[in-house]
């Protein structure tokens, strides 16, 4: 006979004493449970209230020390050895201070379609608050450093070289004005060789001009009216119109609105161009004043790019977006010629640039236009006409093949343009049957060095770059242009096959 030896519950395994043991934990733990819990969010309430009060604080709050030691760490105080003299002698260092100081950054300025422009000191802003204290030049030889003089109560900006390397020019900027400072690197004394202060409203640079003997800039006008001021009772109601058609807009962060923000727009930007000796600090005006955007002096003063705003403004794209003129001066302010006039873009011809954000504007004709250092005139990259069809013909269809289509066929030329710049100055230094991203010189401008890329372009993908393929980079000698010796040849899809940047000395 088989005997079953029968099943234990468990609760009759387990003495009663230690059931009761186990009844006081159950009715213990929640407690004990509940009470950590009411721990925890009390100090989460005590976290909560203090964040709370720092975000509803009505004076400034010190952050935590970590966090205020990362943000104050000296970085200002490191150098880099980069903008190096053209006689390869020195460094020019522009010596900071750390972070902008809320005296500075709390200064009062015009907000106008994206430009925010200071009336006190006749300057854009951002001079006053990404500005440096000192300026320094250190020995390429030993590292020794010579401090540059700046006046007292200045602030310095775009130090920059005169082009032998025999002297250093910077502006200055004062509470009420900006001026150019010219030092001499080797001593560190500097002078003032402007009277008139400077315009630093919308071109924040000045150009070292005649060999070194001139600086070009933007002045303060003479007999200039004063600031216009917000009528007390509005002209008008505030109007914004767009044009009929489709349109790409953003959503701008500042646009002007009323026809005091365009009387002040005027008021800021309208600047006298000038050239300022800089051994007697006499001035040159040139031309009578206009709203300068920008201007690019030949290298020896006789004439410059400058391109002007022109009206109408608007309201629903910012200023960058507004219509300007580019044009050919003479020393006297002549219009030689115009290069190329842009209309104000409303976003019919695609998406206006602003501040920041590059927009969809179309490749100007000439494409990549600079002085020649020699004093020949201006070098650009140009594409041969289009063949006019006659009159009556039937348009000639599209083939699918790009390189099957007429205009794949035209010729991308290299042109100079010399003075007096008609339109019968202009040869033809090189012609390509593929289109040039990008052309540079040798030195005395006797060797060309082209690069092509896939697509023909090199810059935004609406001007034929963008896209994989073959990039060559080549040179041609002007006086045998039909022998080229290439330098290079890669697959821009394989990052580890670019060879690199040509580095140039001059030219």
């Amino acid at each position: 006979m088989i005997r079953l030896a029968s099943r234990s519950t468990l609760s009759s395994r387990i003495p009663h004493t230690l059931w009761a043991l186990l009844a006081i934990f159950a009715i213990a733990l929640p407690g004990r449970t509940l009470s950590a819990q009411d721990a925890g969010d009390g100090a989460a309430q005590t976290q909560q209230t203090e964040a709370e009060r720092l975000l509803a604080a009505r004076e400034w709050v010190q952050p935590p020390a970590e966090i205020a030691d990362a943000v104050l760490a000296p970085r200002y105080l490191n150098v880099t050895l980069n903008n190096r003299s053209p006689d390869g002698r020195w460094f020019l260092r522009e010596v900071g201070d750390g972070p902008v100081t809320m005296d500075r950054f709390s200064r009062p300025f015009d907000e106008l379609g994206g430009q925010f422009l200071e009336p006190q000191a006749n300057r854009h802003r951002r001079l006053s608050i990404r500005s440096s204290v000192g300026v320094q030049v250190i020995s390429a030889a030993d590292g020794s450093v010579t401090d540059i003089e700046v006046p007292d109560d200045a602030r310095v900006s775009a130090a920059q070289w005169s082009p032998d390397g025999s002297r250093i020019a910077f502006y200055v900027h004062f509470d009420d004005a900006t001026h150019i400072q010219v030092a001499d690197p080797e001593s560190g004394d500097s002078r003032q060789i402007t009277r008139d202060p400077v315009l630093a409203t919308m071109v924040t640079s000045f150009e070292w001009t005649s060999g070194g003997d001139e600086i070009a800039t933007v002045l303060v006008p003479e007999d200039r009216p004063s600031r216009p001021m917000a009528p007390g009772i509005p002209s008008g109601p505030q109007v914004k119109q767009t044009e009929d058609g489709k349109n790409v807009l953003r959503t701008y962060a500042s646009l002007m609105a009323t026809p005091h923000d365009e009387a002040l727009l005027t008021w800021h930007v309208t600047g006298q161009l000038a050239t300022i000796a800089v051994d007697n600090r006499r001035v040159t005006r040139v031309g009578d004043p206009a709203m300068i955007r920008t201007f690019d002096f030949s290298p020896d003063g006789q004439h410059a790019r400058v391109t002007t705003m022109v009206e109408p403004f608007s309201y629903i794209v910012p200023v960058t977006s507004f219509g300007r003129v580019e044009e050919i001066w003479d020393r006297e302010g002549n219009v030689l010629a115009e290069i190329e006039e842009t209309e104000l873009n409303t976003g019919i011809r695609g998406a206006p640039s602003a501040p920041g954000v590059a927009g969809d504007e179309e490749e100007p004709d000439r494409r990549q236009m600079a002085w020649r250092e020699d004093g020949a005139g201006l070098v650009f990259l140009q594409m041969e006409p289009e063949e006019e069809e006659e009159e009556g013909e039937e348009p000639a269809a599209e083939e699918e093949d790009e390189d099957e289509r007429p205009n794949a066929r035209r010729k991308d030329r290299v042109v100079l343009w010399s003075a007096p710049f008609g339109e019968d100055d202009t040869t033809i230094l090189y012609e390509s049957d593929r289109r040039m991203a990008n052309h540079r010189y040798s030195a005395d401008y006797g060797w060309l060095f082209v690069t092509q890329r896939p697509g023909g372009g090199g810059g935004p993908a609406g001007f034929g770059g963008g896209g994989g393929g073959t990039v060559t980079e080549y040179a041609v000698m002007l006086d045998d242009p039909e022998t080229r010796y290439t330098v290079s040849e890669w697959d821009s899809d394989d990052f580890y096959a670019n060879p690199g940047s040509l580095l140039m000395s001059g030219g």
